[in-house]
């Protein structure tokens, strides 16, 4: 009787993994048809460095590929780690980024947050000097940084900066309530122009990848107007 209940036992762990595994693909490929984009396959792990967040590391791979609006995009799935052995659930759990390739490198490295991430996430919030717009309602809602503050502030138009207040007021078309307290603008995500390239990154887990495309499609307007106003520094 023991060796059948194990085997029973086996048996139904093995059809939960099954299961799991098909709901997941099952939602990459959707995630994939709602941003136009195609899978990658069996894309290996790399480290990188991240110089604008308080992080040990962070890890990354592509999982889709192809072009919206124009650009290369690139979808990432990303994990962050304060150091080795971290046990923090939300920074180990994968983020999903969504990259826009630049023609050129931008010739200025800034952040769009929500404010509040640095107290909900602090590891996540940048580290960078906070750029001021000169805008009471923009400065409330956006926390804007850059390791050049004074060009960074200089390409914060007034359509740029109705854009990102429109998107981190809407949730990113989600529903807060749906996610932990203290994870809630790690879901609302942040804008980044890095080297050569514009992301929009958000937390999520791989059977919720439906709800992150949604964010990321809500993310699009504000990722042309960042990458316009990047390149035009």
């Amino acid at each position: 009787m023991k060796g059948a209940g194990w085997l029973i036992f086996l048996l139904g762990s093995a059809g939960s993994l099954l299961w799991l595994w098909r709901r997941n693909a099952a939602e990459n490929q959707h995630m994939a048809e709602m941003l136009g984009l195609s899978p990658v396959q069996d894309a290996a792990w790399e480290d990188v460095d991240e110089p604008a967040r308080g992080v040990a590391l962070r890890t990354q791979r592509p999982i889709l590929r192809g072009s919206i609006r124009g650009y290369t995009a690139t979808v990432w799935q990303r994990g962050y780690y304060l150091q080795q052995n971290d046990s923090r659930f939300y920074l180990r759990t994968p983020f999903y980024t969504l990259a826009f390739e630049l023609p050129a490198p931008a010739p200025v490295r800034l952040t769009f947050e929500p404010t509040g991430l640095q107290e909900d996430v602090p590891p996540l919030a940048s580290l960078w000097p906070v750029v001021r717009a000169g805008d009471p309602d923009f400065d409330a809602s956006v926390r804007v940084t850059s390791p050049q503050p004074t060009e960074a502030g200089a390409s914060l138009s007034s359509e740029l900066r109705r854009a990102a207040m429109d998107f981190f007021a809407r949730f990113a078309c989600d529903n807060p309530t749906d996610y932990p307290f203290d994870v809630r603008r790690a879901v609302l995500g942040w804008l980044e122009v890095e080297d050569s390239q514009v992301t929009y990154t958000t937390f999520s887990v791989p059977e919720k990848l439906s709800a992150c495309a949604r964010r990321m499609q809500c993310a699009l307007p504000l990722m042309d107007a960042l990458a316009q106003a990047a390149m035009s520094v």
